[in-house]
C-alpha cells in the first residue's frame, strides 16, 4: 500500500507522525519504507540517525540507481528502510521537462523497492504547501491523509488542498494533530463540521503530547516506549487507513 502524508503548513507534526507509524507497521511484522519527498525540508534522516551518500535528489537526477538511496533502519529486528533526500532549492517535478517524466522516474523507484524488498508499506513524507511535489506524490498514492491543526490559516489551506487532491482524484484523508487536551469537546465538534463541509472522511485528532515534543525529533517514541499515550493513539488511527 503506497501511503502519502500532506499538510499545508509546517509545523503539523507529519513528519514525526510518519516516522512512527513506520516504526509501529515494522513491528507489526510489515516490510516498510518511508520515502522523503520533502526536498524542501527534509527530516526522515534524522528522526532515524541516517548517515547517506546518495539521496532520492541523486537518483532522479540520473546520478545513480534506486538500490544506491535505500537505508536499511538498525531497529531491532525491523524491516524497515529509508529514501532520504536532501535540501534543494527546486522541487521535484521541476527537475524534469514535462510532469510525465517526473512521475515516470518516481514510480521506478516504486516498483523498485516492490520488487526487490517486497514492500508492503510505502509510505511519503510530502513537502508542506501546494506545490507539484507534494500533489505529484499523492497522485501515486493509493491514500492519501493531510494532517492539520485547528490554526486558522492551517484549517483555510487543508481546505484548498483537500480540493487540489479531488481535482487529481485522489479522496484525501483528514487528521488533527496537537490539538489542546483541555478543549477536547469544543474541538471535536468543530473538526467533525469541518470535515463534513469538505466531504472528507476523518481519521480522527490527536492530543498534544509533550512527552513527542520533548523528544525534538531525536527520537522514536514508538521504539522507546510503544505504550505511551501518543503511541496509543497513533495505534487507534493506524487502525482506520491500513
Amino acid at each position: 500500500m503506497l501511503l502519502s502524508f500532506h499538510s499545508y503548513k509546517g509545523g503539523t507534526g507529519k513528519t514525526t507522525f510518519v516516522g512512527n507509524l513506520g516504526v509501529l507497521l515494522a513491528k507489526r511484522g510489515g516490510k516498510v519504507c518511508i520515502v522523503d519527498t520533502d526536498v524542501n525540508g527534509p527530516g526522515i534522516h534524522s528522526l532515524f540517525n541516517i548517515k547517506y551518500d546518495m539521496t532520492l535528489i541523486d537518483f532522479l537526477q540520473g546520478r545513480c540507481r534506486a538500490e544506491d538511496i535505500i537505508y536499511e533502519y538498525d531497529g531491532d529486528g525491523l524491516e524497515l528502510y529509508i529514501v532520504p533526500t536532501r535540501a534543494c532549492e527546486e522541487d521535484i517535478s521541476s527537475l524534469f521537462d514535462t510532469p510525465a517524466e517526473a512521475r515516470e522516474k518516481m514510480s521506478e523507484l516504486i516498483n523498485a523497492l516492490q520488487r526487490d524488498l517486497l514492500i508492503e508499506h510505502l509510505i511519503f513524507d510530502c513537502s508542506p504547501g501546494i506545490n507539484r511535489s507534494s500533489l505529484l506524490t499523492m497522485n501515486l498514492a493509493d491514500k492519501a491523509t493531510i494532517i492539520c491543526t485547528i490554526d486558522v490559516q492551517d484549517i483555510r489551506g487543508t481546505y484548498i488542498l483537500s480540493n487540489m487532491a479531488d481535482k487529481l482524484g485522489t479522496k484525501a484523508n483528514l487528521l488533527f494533530n496537537r490539538t489542546p487536551r483541555d478543549k477536547q469537546k469544543e474541538i471535536e465538534e468543530v473538526i467533525k463540521d469541518f470535515s463534513n463541509k469538505l466531504g472528507t472522511y476523518l481519521l480522527g485528532s490527536m492530543t498534544f503530547d509533550d512527552y513527542v515534543a520533548r523528544a525534538w525529533s531525536r527520537k522514536l517514541v514508538m521504539e522507546e516506549d510503544p505504550e505511551c499515550d501518543y503511541c496509543l493513539q497513533l495505534k487507534t488511527i493506524a487502525e482506520k487507513f491500513v
